[in-house]
């Protein structure tokens, strides 16, 4: 009977909800993103040509960013680049990180160089 009571309320309940800690509950890949670039977005004066003539209102440059892990959220931005929301800096990811929208939640970890840092998306 103490069997049966054991499984009943430790192990059926443990089974049930896995023994995962919180962080990788939330990640919907582990592997993640891996970032090609970090952009800056420069805005410029009203006037100003591209090597074509043609006017342009803003530039990016390519920028680093301090070593560290941040929660941002990401949109999607202009062509193959991402948003981080409410600053101007973009981020140009390696492979495919699909579809942002209006906002989607991560993690960045950044460790130095652009290919050893990481987007992991949260849900």
């Amino acid at each position: 009977m103490k069997i049966i009571k054991f499984l009943f309320w430790f192990l059926i309940p443990f089974g049930l909800m896995g023994f995962t800690s919180k962080d990788s509950i939330f990640l919907t890949s582990k592997e993640g993103y891996t970032v090609n670039a970090f952009y800056k977005k420069i805005d410029l004066d009203y006037g100003t040509l591209d090597q074509n003539g043609n006017l342009i209102n803003f530039i990016f440059v390519k920028t680093e960013l301090e070593e560290g892990e941040y929660k941002i959220e990401i949109t999607d931005g202009p062509g193959s680049l991402y948003n981080i929301k409410g600053t101007n800096l973009y981020i140009k990811f390696n492979g495919f990180f699909g579809f942002a929208g209006y906002g989607t939640e991560c993690i960045l970890k950044v460790k130095g160089s652009y290919y050893s840092s990481t987007v992991y998306k949260i849900e």
